[in-house]
C-alpha cells in the first residue's frame, strides 16, 4: 500500500466536501435573489399553490398579466361579498334594486288634482271624465297632465248637450307615483339635485335642509299653479255656455 498515495486521496476528498458545505452554507444564506419567470405555470402541480399557501398582500393586481383573472378561471361563489372592497360593497349596497310605483287617486267637479308622497316622483297620468250616468253634464278632457309633484285632469262642459241645470262634469285622475330602494333596502328619494339615496344625517345640515323644504314646495306650487291655470280656462268656458 502506498501511504502517501492514500493520505493525498482522503485530503482531496475532504477539501471537496468542504467545497460543497460552503456552496450549500452560502445558498441558505442568500437573501437578495432576483428571479424573473424562474418558476412557471408548468413548474407547479395541479393545486399546489392553494390560497391558504399564499401570505395576505403576496399577490397583487400589478403582479396579474392582463386577462390573467377572467371568470372562467373563478370557480363558482370563489369571490363573496365580503371579498369585496368596501367601495365595491357600498356601490353595491347603494344600487337601486327595486322600482315601485304607487297610484294616487282624486276624483273632482271640473278639475282634479292628485299629489304623490314625498318620496316618490309622478311618472305619468291617468285622467277621464264622468257624467255620473246623465246626472251631470257630459265632458270633454282638455287637459291631463304631470306637472310638480303630481297631476292634474280638467274637463269641459260639452257644448252640444250642455244643460245648464246639470253640474259640471266630474274629473278623475290617477297619478302614478314612481319610488326607489336600495339593495340593502335604503329608499331614494326626490331632492332638487334628483333622485338620490335617502340619509339619515341628510337633516344635519340645517342650511341643505332648508333648500329641499324650499324646492318640495316650489314643486307643489308649480301643481298648484296649473291647477288654478286649468280651473280659469274651465270656468270662462262655462260661462260662454251660460250665455
Amino acid at each position: 500500500m502506498n501511504v502517501k498515495s492514500d493520505l493525498f486521496i482522503l485530503a482531496a476528498c475532504a477539501l471537496a466536501i468542504s467545497v460543497l458545505l460552503a456552496d450549500a452554507a452560502g445558498a441558505q444564506a442568500a437573501t437578495d435573489v432576483d428571479c424573473n419567470l424562474c418558476v412557471n405555470n408548468s413548474d407547479l402541480a395541479n393545486n399546489s399553490v392553494t390560497s391558504g399557501r399564499i401570505v395576505d398582500g403576496t399577490i397583487r393586481t400589478d403582479d396579474l398579466a392582463p386577462g390573467a383573472v377572467t371568470t372562467a378561471t373563478l370557480k363558482n361563489r370563489a369571490v363573496s361579498f365580503g371579498k369585496l372592497s368596501t367601495g365595491v360593497r357600498d356601490a353595491l349596497d347603494g344600487a337601486i334594486a327595486n322600482l315601485t310605483t304607487v297610484a294616487v287617486e282624486d276624483a273632482a267637479t271640473g278639475i282634479a288634482e292628485a299629489s304623490c308622497p314625498s318620496g316618490r316622483i309622478p311618472v305619468s297620468a291617468s285622467c277621464l271624465c264622468d257624467d255620473a250616468n246623465g246626472s251631470r253634464n257630459f265632458g270633454v278632457l282638455f287637459a291631463c297632465a304631470v306637472d310638480g309633484n303630481g297631476a292634474v285632469a280638467a274637463c269641459f262642459d260639452e257644448g252640444r248637450t250642455f244643460n245648464a241645470a246639470k253640474p259640471s262634469p266630474l274629473a278623475i285622475v290617477q297619478a302614478n307615483c314612481l319610488g326607489a330602494e336600495s339593495t340593502d333596502g335604503t329608499p331614494w328619494v326626490p331632492t332638487s339635485a334628483g333622485l338620490a339615496r335617502y340619509s339619515p344625517s341628510a337633516g344635519d345640515d340645517p342650511a341643505a335642509a332648508l333648500r329641499e323644504a324650499e324646492w318640495q314646495q316650489t314643486q307643489h306650487q308649480a301643481l298648484v299653479t296649473r291647477v288654478n291655470e286649468l280651473r280659469a280656462r274651465r270656468e270662462r268656458h262655462r260661462s260662454l255656455l251660460l250665455d
